[in-house]
């Protein structure tokens, strides 16, 4: 069995939030969430703006301080890191932003911006065998041929082309974990699927392990169909699985919505998915007390407006926190 290269634990974030002058309030964007993600596995991390699911991706990645919990690279909490061992597992954790205008400096020509890396963190003894690193990555996220971008400013690239700028800087450093941050937002239909591939393909080939941050849950269908998927909605991870048993056999109330949002050609189809859930999410602060979705699901009994449902696994590879599957 693969070991874990990243594991949370019981993760909580909190945030404060001023009422008044005097005044704070607080509030849990990440409520006691655990995830795992093995050596060489892709992670689907699935949820609506404010579902919390970026803020758990940076955890990971220490650029947030979590109020509670525990991540663990390769077995070992960040958090109890020697100062050398800290800096491993900062250069084996990369992370490409939803917006690639704000981690590329516009005014470094693509090849210096790279090149300029390899030679800090010293991965080459000189410039040529560097700019041999630097032509190779670029090869491999689809900047071909190297010398056409080598000297271009990113201003120059187009979407798709600064965003695969903003996938080679973080696999220049050769990382063993990756999260991507809805990299494909700012695309169209065609290259959003091309960039997906990409990065499937990068994680076949290098051998790393890849947390993918979407709103679109479609989108995970281009990784393979034993994808791990999990879906988040306020702070909260609500089911658990591969993108196949998901998009064929969703469970959670919540992914079951998720899955009927998806425009499909056959209006009878449509009519069979359908299912509404009242009103628009409530804002984290209002959350509802019990299960995060017992104010709009069309499913809630008593219980489910008293006591938070848990995580619980109800087949093999397969978890759900909803009390009607308990």
């Amino acid at each position: 069995m693969s070991e874990n290269v990243i594991e949370a634990r019981n993760i909580v974030v909190r945030f404060y939030i001023s009422t008044s002058f005097l005044k704070r309030r607080a509030f849990n964007a990440v409520d006691n969430v655990s995830l795992e993600i093995k050596e060489g596995s892709i992670v689907g991390l699935v949820g609506e703006s404010g579902s919390g699911k970026t803020t758990l991706g940076k955890v990971t990645l220490d650029l947030l301080k979590p109020y509670k919990g525990d991540v663990l690279f390769r077995g070992k909490s960040i958090y109890k890191m020697s100062k050398e061992e800290y800096l491993k597992y900062r250069l084996n954790a990369q992370y490409i932003p939803q917006d690639p205008y704000g981690s590329i400096n516009m005014f470094k020509r693509v090849g210096e911006a790279l090149l300029d890396i390899v030679m800090y963190h010293h991965l080459a003894p000189d410039r040529k065998e560097a700019m041999e690193i630097v032509r190779s990555v670029m090869n491999s996220v689809g900047l071909t041929p190297p010398d056409r971008y080598l000297n271009k400013y990113p201003f120059q690239l187009s979407g798709g082309e600064r965003q695969r700028l903003s996938i080679a800087r973080a696999l220049i450093l050769k990382p063993a974990y990756i999260v991507a941050d809805e990299p494909t937002t700012m695309l169209d239909a065609s290259l959003k699927a091309n960039l997906v591939k990409t990065l499937r393909d990068m994680v076949k080939d290098l051998g790393l392990s890849l947390l993918y941050i979407t709103h679109e849950l479609t989108l995970l269908q281009y990784f393979g169909p034993d994808t791990e998927v999990a879906i988040m909605y306020l702070g909260k991870i609500l089911e658990k699985g591969t993108i196949k048993d998901i998009m064929l056999d969703p469970i959670h109330p919540y992914t079951k919505a998720l899955l009927a949002a998806i425009p499909v050609p056959d209006p009878k189809e449509r009519y069979t998915r359908k299912i509404m859930l009242k009103g628009p999410a409530p804002s984290p602060l209002n959350r509802p007390k019990g299960c995060v979705l017992s104010d709009r699901c069309p499913f809630a009994e008593p219980i489910c407006k008293k006591e938070e449902p848990l995580l619980n696994e109800i087949s093999p590879n397969r978890e759900v926190a909803c009390h009607l599957f308990g």
